[in-house]
């Protein structure tokens, strides 16, 4: 008993150090002279917006919609993604259920759960392969080519992009744009600078202490910065992420509401509620996070009920930016509908039934990728060696033309639609018709096209796959501590 006992607490430790690793809140100073300018003659929507805290579009406060998003960060596992489901489970005013944008970070995330994710019709957004600060084109890109080949997120859908830690630079924002992201997402908000969206044609306008704001520093056409939206405690100190950790889940929730009705009751900017769900979900060995989590469900549950109060992922936000409409004609908007696709027969797209009880997506049709570090489940080609920073995807398990193979996404047809076992598009109407025009934000994917290991990949020995093999996946996607924990007690 006393080794189990000393076993349970390393497993919470390691543990532990893994929630607090992923953590991204960061230092907010306030105050400053900003010398942001933008001159809205020259600066013409949609391709421009100069930086306000009015309405776009010239539509009223009272008449505009307040958005709500609720984002996640960091890798995607099967207790997490429950946690988002608690979080998101309310309805939009035109019937459609809440959606959320996830910023997925590679290290220990399960693919098939991002793409039933983003099939569900949320949104998947890039946040580096090994969550670093500051990170390098190659963090950017690989994580990028990760969720395009394991996942099935097309270039053109990953739009969005956090820096990890909050931690970005100019040099980050310069690279987003050659990778062609179309947002960044990891600049504060206040209230001196409580702006909407808006594109980085004439600079930053948040963030303005550190020297981002200066003359010359970012001009960035057609990207957009969306920023995060700080909350104030009760002694005016700016909370950002995980504002639950700050204080009593009643003091957060009043903190949280009295955020709310500045913005609903001002110029509407969109309200932020910016989550890592481990901290929101029950590990064993770590405090109880019930308390936490269900003042930030009931607080979520509260703004359903306001009127005009929108539930959104950050690609929709902009899709609305773009093209501003009162809220009386938001539900009417393409981007707002909530319409799955139906196909004439079961394919691997994602929309496979999620079995809370064991905490992976169900059916014969995934594929189990096993590593001695992680594993995940894809509905395409597993690697033949563990993915690696410098070789993201390399060569698949399964060679082109043998048995098992699976056909990657192709430019020329929806996600949705697409069934990798068969190699085939379901699609056969212009209404699900889609064409990726984004050029792939990384070129040196071997994934589908060989068996073995792809020239330059630093994967050892101990790293090589077990195989892939259909059929329901056994090993969820776990943090080595979790993993440590579970092989400790079993």
């Amino acid at each position: 008993m006393k080794n189990f006992a000393v076993s349970l607490a390393v497993a919470a430790t390691l543990l532990s150090s893994f929630v607090v690793a992923q953590d991204g809140t960061p230092t907010i100073v306030q105050g400053g002279a900003n010398p942001y300018t933008c001159d809205p003659t020259k600066c013409i929507a949609p391709k421009c917006l100069c930086a306000s805290q009015s309405p776009p579009g010239g539509i009223k406060p009272a008449d505009a919609p307040q958005f709500v998003t609720i984002t996640f960060d960091d890798s995607v596992q099967p207790e997490l993604i429950q946690t988002a489901a608690d979080l998101l489970n309310v309805q939009n005013p035109n019937g459609c259920k809440a959606k959320g944008s996830w910023y997925v970070s590679m290290m220990y995330t399960d693919f098939a759960l991002v793409q039933q994710w983003f099939a569900e019709g949320n949104e998947v957004a890039d946040h580096t392969f090994t969550h670093v600060g500051t990170p390098s084109a190659q963090e950017i890109q690989a994580a990028a080519d990760m969720l395009y080949s394991y996942a099935g997120v097309p270039h053109g859908m990953l739009k969005g992009f956090r820096a990890p830690f909050l931690n970005y630079t100019a040099d980050t924002l310069k690279e987003i744009q050659a990778q062609g992201f179309l947002y960044d997402t990891s600049a504060t908000a206040v209230v001196d600078d409580n702006y909407w969206p808006y594109t980085l044609d004439n600079g930053m306008a948040n963030d303005c202490w550190t020297g981002i704001c200066n003359p010359g520093t970012v001009n960035l056409p057609g990207v957009w910065e969306v920023p995060m939206y700080a909350v104030l405690d009760n002694a005016s100190v700016p909370q950002l992420m995980d504002v639950y950790l700050s204080g009593t889940p009643e003091d957060v929730t009043n903190w949280s509401q009295t955020n709310f009705d500045r913005h609903y009751n001002g110029n509407r900017q969109p309200f932020g509620i910016y989550v890592h769900p481990t901290h929101l979900t029950n590990y064993p060995g770590l405090p109880d996070a019930t308390a936490q989590k269900a003042g930030v469900v009931n607080f979520i549950q509260s703004l359903a009920g306001k009127p005009d109060v929108w539930f959104v992922t950050n690609d929709q936000l902009l899709q609305w930016m773009q093209n501003p409409v009162p809220a009386s004609q938001l539900a009417n908007q393409t981007y707002m509908q909530c319409q799955k696709p139906v196909t004439p027969k079961e394919i691997c797209n994602g929309l496979e039934t999620l079995n809370i009880t064991s905490g992976v997506v169900s059916g014969p049709l995934l594929n189990a990728c096993n590593f001695n570090t992680s594993n995940f489940a894809t509905c395409y080609n597993c690697p033949g060696s563990a993915p690696t920073l410098e070789t993201p995807v390399p060569a698949s398990a399964v060679a082109n033309g043998t048995s098992g193979y699976r056909t990657p996404l192709p430019d020329n047809c929806s996600p949705f639609w697409w069934d990798p076992v068969a190699g085939q598009c379901l699609c056969t109407t212009s209404s699900c018709a889609y064409q990726d025009t984004a050029l792939p934000k990384q070129q040196n994917s071997t994934n589908g096209t060989s068996s073995g290991s792809s020239n330059g990949s630093s994967a050892s020995s101990s790293g090589k796959a077990s195989g892939a093999s259909p059929g329901p996946v056994v090993a969820s996607t776990l943090s080595i501590a979790a993993a440590i924990f579970i092989s400790l007690i079993m």
